[in-house]
């Protein structure tokens, strides 16, 4: 019989757990449902999804760096530099108030704060001519430091 009363509360206990773990996995109330197969940023004033990409290339995919062991930036577009320079300053891959003013400069204008792949570049992914971004972040720190570097002078060119 108090085998009974233990299983019981054990069950009990079980069923407990279980539901706050599905509960912390659930949309909290306010938060939007994103699609699968889009990549998305919350912002304080909207939510900004990409579609049509195709998985994410890496340092270790074939074909992806040049000659000099790194991507090109030529197609990032004015958002996903952006958003790229503010990862690179987040993780002080650059340091000085040039690039920090030239990535708020690009930030604050609003053709860049609704591009789709400004998305993108906070997530550390560059834009790309086929649609594969690139992820920096598998790159060696010094090749980020690099690649961060012509994302600011691109950033500059940008701005003006």
């Amino acid at each position: 019989m108090n085998t009974n009363k233990y299983f019981a509360a054990f069950a009990a206990l079980g069923l407990a757990f279980s539901g706050a773990a599905v509960a912390q996995t659930a949309p909290q109330p306010g938060q939007p449902i994103v699609p699968p197969g889009t990549q998305a940023v919350i912002t304080p004033n909207h939510v900004q999804a990409v579609g049509g990409i195709n998985g994410v290339a890496t340092a270790a995919t074939p074909g992806t760096l040049g000659d000099n062991g790194m991507p090109s930036i030529d197609n990032a577009q004015a958002g996903n530099v952006a958003g790229l320079t503010s990862y690179c300053i987040h993780k002080k891959l650059s340091l000085g108030t040039a690039p920090r003013s030239a990535s708020r400069n690009l930030a604050k204008r609003q053709d860049v704060q609704n591009d789709q792949y400004y998305s993108l570049g906070g997530r550390v992914l560059l834009q790309t001519s086929s649609n594969t971004p690139f992820d920096i972040s598998t790159l060696p720190k010094d090749k980020q430091v690099l690649v961060c570097r012509d994302l600011f002078k691109k950033a500059q060119s940008l701005g003006n």
